[in-house]
Order: structure tokens, then sequence, then C-alpha cells
């Protein structure tokens, strides 16, 4: 089967089984007055939920959604790591500052903010910190990234390949249905 139209007609399970740029996902969600916060995981929920029912998501869930992601201004040590607070610039400053420019967001640290609720940026730092003196060789990819997760499996598997060729490969992929869907 080829790739799908994305609109009112297509099957839930059509949308699930093929991969979509968020800001396809994001026209879509614009088209139908559907809200367009959160991230590409969220998105795609809020659409296979929409398909399926033909109704927008409960507005309960949008609100506390909304009131969950709350964040501060500014960050400090102290700071205690509320629910839904995501990897933001303002954070990613505040990181830089108290470690250094080195810094960035890996996965340790990604988990360490989604799931650390109740704990302080002053413990991410000291995990973080620690993540950095044993390295992992191959850090594993995120769901969500699907197209870095694609492009190192190219290469494993085509050591001899371009980049260019691992991108027409992608291209091809994205075309086709997904495995096990």
């Amino acid at each position: 089967m080829a790739r799908p139209k994305l609109n009112l007609h297509t099957q839930p399970n059509d949308f699930l089984s093929f991969y979509w740029l968020k800001e396809e996902l994001i026209v879509f969600l614009r088209e139908h007055n559907l809200s367009t916060t959160g991230s590409k995981q969220v998105l795609t929920d809020r659409i296979g939920q929409f398909l399926s029912t033909g109704k927008p998501e409960d507005k309960a869930l949008q609100t506390t959604t909304k009131r969950q992601g709350a964040m501060p201004k500014t960050f400090t040590r102290q700071s205690v790591i509320g629910s839904g607070w995501r990897c933001s610039q303002e954070m990613r400053a505040f990181f830089e500052k108290e470690i250094g420019t080195h810094f960035h967001f890996d996965s340790v640290m990604r988990d360490f903010i989604h799931y650390g609720v109740g704990k302080t940026l002053g413990e991410a730092i000291e995990v973080w910190q620690e993540a950095q003196k044993n390295p992992v060789k191959e850090k594993p990819i995120a769901s969500q990234f699907e197209y870095n997760r694609h492009i190192r499996e190219y290469f494993k598997t085509h050591p001899n390949a371009n980049l260019k060729e691992a991108i027409r490969a992608w291209k091809m992929k994205k075309k086709e249905r997904r495995n096990g869907a």
C-alpha cells in the first residue's frame, strides 16, 4: 500500500503505519481546529484518537497537560522538576552556565528531566556529570527519532555507503508501511 494522504478519511491503522513529519501532523491538526501543542508523539496520539473517534481530545486533558507543562522563567540548582517539564532553550542555557558550554541534552538528561519529577536540577547536574565519566559507546536513540535510527542502522549494514545513499534509502523507507503495522 502506498502512503495515504493524511485527511479525515485516513484509517487510524493506516495513519499509524506510516512515518509523518511533525509539520504534516501540525497542518492536519490546524485544518481540524485541534491543538498543535506537544511533542511529535503527543500529536500522533491526538490524531490517532481523532481519526478513531471523530472527536477531539477531552478539554480537561488538554488543560491538565498545559498546566503540568508550566516551567519557571529562571532555574537554580534547587529548582524542583515538575510534571511535564521539557528540555527547553532556557533550561539548556542554565545547564551551560552551571556545567559549561560542552553541555548537551543527551538521553540521560532528557530521561532525568522527564521522569525526575520531585528531584532538583542540582541532582540532574550530578547525574549528567557522572554519565559523562562513563560514556556508552553507542547510546540508544529514542523511538521518536526514526530518521536518526535509520541513518545509524544504514551505515551499520552498508559501511561503505555515503550520507546521500542513506538519505535516499530513508526517503524510500518512509513511503512504506512500517513493519508490524
